[in-house]
């Protein structure tokens, strides 16, 4: 079944335009995406707006591959400014944290993996990284956690 985009578009709600990208439309992918934008920028609050642009670039991205087409959406910044983007790699940082002292120490403790992934502040993850690739020892390790 084909979908014409300008059903999409015309609907109203705000929420099937990330899907406009995917549907059937004679226009060019440049004109549709602008169209998207537009949409996006003067139905969609500013807590959807965020989200609704990163997910619409995710579904261009499986129809284009053409960076230039995905910066009339805002490109990487409304990519790192989408919270559910910010929530998906706040859910892996702890996890890729914890690599560097696996790989230098072998396996981390349940105790530390514990610690670690209780902490949610990035810029305490990253002083931790930092003290992961240099610490002597994962003792010496532990202590930086438990500061």
């Amino acid at each position: 079944m084909t979908v014409p985009a300008a059903e999409l578009l015309a609907a109203g709600d705000v929420g099937l335009i990330p899907w406009v990208p995917l549907a059937d439309s004679a226009d060019p992918p440049d004109i549709v995406l602008r169209r998207c934008r537009d949409a996006i920028d003067e139905r969609a609050s500013a807590a959807e707006k965020p989200n609704l642009l990163a997910v619409t670039q995710i579904l261009t991205s499986l129809r284009y591959n053409d960076l230039q087409l995905l910066s009339i959406l805002g490109g990487r910044e409304t990519m790192i400014k989408s919270p559910l983007i910010q929530e998906f790699v706040a859910e892996r940082a702890p996890r890729d944290l914890l690599t560097v002292p696996e790989t230098r120490f072998g396996r981390v403790p349940q105790d530390l993996d514990e610690m670690i992934e209780a902490i949610e502040d990035d810029e305490d993850l990253a002083a931790l990284l930092r003290k992961a690739v240099s610490c002597a020892d994962l003792d010496a390790f532990r202590v930086e956690i438990e500061r």
